[in-house]
């Protein structure tokens, strides 16, 4: 896993991912869909957050930034390393680089101590992962008792808006990991026990506190 200031990539790359990323952006607004709206639309229905804030597959950094707006410290991680360069850009041009560290790596390898974050977000990452076991656990264990871990994914509403603009680009948005009701299944095995659940900007939300015995 490695740390990253500034994740290395082209700058000529970095200009046209932004540009595309934009595009995208208002592509969904036109459509409905306000991606930075939503991501806020998340972190308010987590309530009352501490950190420091574990975000698992940034991507473009919205939810990083998000948390980070709300005052947090956050780390996010990602194994896409163009997607972290493109997200530190995004970041630093918010204002926000300095809230946020920027980790290149593996969610289900994570090189914290057991109990060290005060929340931690995953946010239309569960239907990209054939086994999302592994992260759900490590998360799990890096989050402190009582901490609030927030899922979020696209309602049927917004998978197939997702799903509309990537067949007009010719391509086709995969769907094939664990649903939201699942991986609360699993988490309350694990004696996390939901508090909230909401719907909006075409997100369904589920906000879940680790049991506040100790580790799990």
């Amino acid at each position: 896993m490695k740390t990253k200031g500034m994740p290395m990539k082209d700058r000529d790359d970095l200009v046209r991912g932004k540009a595309a990323f934009l595009a995208r952006t208002e592509q969904y607004r036109s459509l409905g869909y306000d991606r930075f709206a939503a991501a806020d639309f998340v972190v308010k229905t987590g309530g009352q957050l501490s950190g420091p804030a574990l975000d698992i597959g940034t991507g473009k950094g919205l939810m990083a930034m998000a948390l980070a707006r709300q005052g947090l410290e956050v780390i996010s991680v990602d194994p896409d390393a163009d997607e972290q360069a493109l997200a530190f850009l995004l970041a630093a041009e918010a204002g926000l680089e300095d809230r946020i560290r920027f980790i290149w790596g593996d969610a289900s390898v994570l090189p914290y101590s057991d109990d060290h974050f005060g929340c931690a977000t995953l946010v239309a990452v569960l239907h990209h992962l054939e086994d999302a076991a592994p992260v759900l656990e490590e998360t799990a264990r890096v989050l402190r008792p009582s901490g609030i871990l927030i899922l979020a994914d696209f309602s049927p509403e917004g998978f197939e808006l997702v799903a509309r603009v990537h067949r007009e680009e010719g391509r086709e948005h995969p769907v094939s990991g664990m649903t939201l009701e699942s991986a609360e299944v699993f988490l309350s095995r694990k004696g996390f026990k939901p508090t909230v659940r909401r719907s909006g900007h075409n997100h369904e939300v589920t906000v879940l506190v680790k049991n506040a015995g100790g580790r799990l």
